[in-house]
Parts: C-alpha cells; structure tokens; sequence
C-alpha cells in the first residue's frame, strides 16, 4: 500500500502518483471543490455583511475560481472513470444521474466564476442589489453541488462502485483503545 510511483507498460517507465488504494483519480479530486465552493459561498456572505471591506468579495472570487477549476478536474476524471467502470442497469441510471448533476454543477460554477471575475475586475457594479443577487445564484449553485454530492456518495455507499469488495467481518466494533465503549 502506498503510492505506486513507477509501472511498466509497452517497456516504458509511467509514472503515477495515484495510490495503489485509490480506483482512479476521482475519489481523490472530488472533495476539493466541494470544499472550495462552500468556503466561497461562506466568504461571499461574509463579504456582504461587510461591504467595506472589498478583499473579501475578491477572495469570494477566487474561490470560485478555484472551485470551478477543481469541480472541472473532478468531472473530467470521473468521466474517465466511469467510462471505464463495467455497471449493472440500475447502477448505469444511477451513474447517469449522477454525471447529469455533476455537468450541470460543473458548467454552472465555470460560468458562475467567470461573471465573478469580470464583477471583480472589470467592472464593479456600484450597487449593491447586484451582490446580493449573485450571491443568491451562488446559493442556487450550491444547490446543485448538493444534489450531485448525494448522487456520487449514493453510487459508493449504496452501489458500491469505486471501492473494493471487503470481506465481511464477524468481529467487534472498533472502540478507542483503554477506553470503554460510548
């Protein structure tokens, strides 16, 4: 277990920083723009309980950004994956749902962060109404992030996809060591 830093294929060395646990790089990228865009979603509040202070409605937006990016990354990769996935029908209408989401998301927040970026730094608009508005879209875009967050655990807790199969265990609930059970 570890990272899998060098495999042979067609006599080539390729490397891959992708850990021997991990199914593909998706897992790995999908929490990241969760994470981005509900930390933009909070500073752009933030930003609008205190207008004076234009950092905030900056770093809002390079959240966004940021999170857009990572929510790109996360599509792509699991595109990648699940293309190559063998899926049962149910699972393969689970995995459309959740894709259908996840483009939805995607696209929105690429869009989203782009408007931002042009609010920010090429024309700010004087009032106030338009952040507000913004910021109800961005409630909107986390909206759709949520949906396609509970597709894509569905498809891991309930289908099973992207984990390995683990033999069933007839031992005792984990408990922290020395200490008794809660």
């Amino acid at each position: 277990m570890g990272l899998s830093v060098a495999k042979y294929h067609k006599g080539y060395v390729v490397m891959s920083l992708i850990p021997d646990w991990a199914p593909n790089l998706h897992p790995l990228l999908v929490h990241f723009p969760v994470t981005l865009l509900a930390g933009a979603v909070a500073v752009d509040m933030a930003s609008l309980l205190m207008p004076a202070r234009p950092v905030l409605r900056d770093t809002a937006t390079l959240f966004y950004c940021a999170g857009a990016f990572m929510a790109m990354a996360a599509y792509f990769s699991g595109l990648s994956a699940a293309q190559g996935t063998p899926v049962s029908p149910e699972e393969s209408a689970a995995v459309t749902a959740h894709f259908t989401w996840a483009d939805r998301t995607t696209w929105f927040f690429v869009f989203f962060a782009s408007l931002r970026m042009a609010f920010s730094y090429i024309w700010r608009p004087p009032a106030r109404w338009a952040a507000v508005v913004a910021f109800v879209v961005a409630l909107g875009g986390v909206g759709l992030l949520l949906v396609t967050a509970e597709h894509g655990g569905r498809l891991v807790f309930h289908h099973g996809l992207g984990v390995a199969t683990v033999p069933s265990s007839s031992g005792q609930p984990w408990t922290m060591p020395d200490r008794p059970p809660i």
